[in-house]
């Protein structure tokens, strides 16, 4: 581990993460599968810390339901076009269907997640610039399944 600075007289060693730990039990395949991969990005760019090992939790499970619910929109709207955005009721009230309202709320939290790794626009300004991450890869290549584990 490098130092990073000094508190209170002693050395503060730095604890960024050298290999993503396992996933938890709980988490779907898909999930486990995301955990690592994003884990093995975070690491690559030099940004992953011990602290934030939750937050990397939150981002793939959520990166998770937010694929699940794609997934379901765009199955529905195979079957009849505009149906997976849009659920009926029997009633004849229409209503958003839960699964935009799922997606909707996991892109909330998979850019607050990334905005605690600084990977928005707005923390990278707020970074000095001799503090500022040079990352090999953009906001896209973390959404999309291009980069491999």
């Amino acid at each position: 581990m490098k130092v990073v600075g000094k508190g209170n007289g002693n050395l503060v060693k730095s604890d960024l993460v050298k290999k993503v730990p396992g996933a938890p039990r709980f988490f779907t395949p898909r999930a486990k599968t995301t955990y690592k991969r994003l884990g093995n990005i975070l690491i690559e760019a030099g940004v992953l810390k011990s602290r934030h090992l939750p937050t990397l939790e939150i981002l793939a499970q959520n990166y998770d339901q937010w694929q699940s619910a794609i997934m379901a929109i765009n199955k529905a709207n195979r079957k009849k076009a505009m149906s997976g955005y849009i659920q009926k009721f029997t009633t004849g009230a229409t209503n958003i269907s839960p699964e935009v309202t799922l997606k909707e709320k996991a892109e909330k939290q998979i850019f607050i997640c990334l905005k605690r790794f600084g990977l928005d626009p707005k923390s990278e300004k707020e970074l000095d610039a001799g503090n500022q991450l040079q990352l090999p890869f953009t906001l896209d290549d973390i959404l999309s399944n291009k980069r491999a584990v």
